[in-house]
């Protein structure tokens, strides 16, 4: 019989969490917790069982699982705070992987990852703990994302680039090869990283609207 496990959240990406777990058969959902409770609140049978401060008792009642579901843009901390709580009461993060997700044998994945819907993932990459990898994002060879990092839909990360922790990047954008994208570090949707990004540094590209002008000139 499957272990129950907790889903920390009730939004989008909880959803999306709840729909890999769901699918992989690994792990049996118990509900959501949410600290804006909700008893209306229902996502395919799940309902929200608690709150925060309700943790403890929650494990006291034999659930010892949980999965962190705060998905969206500058939440690494919000993660950390989360992940230390559970850690300290006691609970086990496993990582949660799509079963369409594609991973190379060698590939290192921390405690509490996510690896979303036709996520790639290849050969001698490593996932930090807590790291998300979102649908369809492409982690190339020896890439190392860093814990608590997002790495948005359908971004490519190629080759060798590391990516540290607590950063995100947006929904399509391209990391070079061997580019590092410092701690806590924000690049923007459909940005081009070709350079080396500081850490707490906001990347915007703007090779695209660049381009859109030159076109319109023509």
């Amino acid at each position: 019989m499957a272990e129950k496990i907790i889903l920390l959240g009730c939004g989008g990406h909880a959803k999306s969490v709840a729909d890999a777990v769901e699918t992989s058969g690994d792990y049996e959902i118990a509900g959501f917790v949410d600290n804006i409770r909700n008893d209306e609140f229902e996502y395919r049978g799940y309902k929200i069982i608690g709150c925060d401060s309700q943790l403890q008792e929650i494990y006291n009642s034999g659930i010892h699982y949980a999965c962190i579901c705060v998905g969206f843009l500058g939440k690494g901390s919000v993660r950390n705070k989360l992940y230390t709580c559970l850690k300290e009461i006691g609970f086990y993060l496993p990582p949660i992987i799509d079963p369409s997700a594609i991973l190379a044998a060698d590939v290192k994945v921390g405690e509490g990852a996510f690896i979303g819907k036709r996520a790639v993932v290849n050969s001698n990459a490593a996932i930090g703990k807590m790291a998300i990898i979102n649908t369809a994002a492409v982690i190339e060879h020896d890439c190392v994302i860093g814990d608590f990092s997002h790495i948005a839909v359908s971004s490519v990360i190629c080759g060798e680039a590391h990516i540290q922790e607590n950063s995100f990047v947006g929904a399509n954008a391209t990391i070079i090869q061997g580019m590092n994208v410092g701690i806590g570090a924000v690049i923007g949707a459909g940005s081009v990283v070709v350079k080396n990004v500081e850490e707490n540094m906001k990347f915007i590209n703007k090779i695209l609207p660049i381009y859109a002008e030159k076109l319109e000139g023509e």
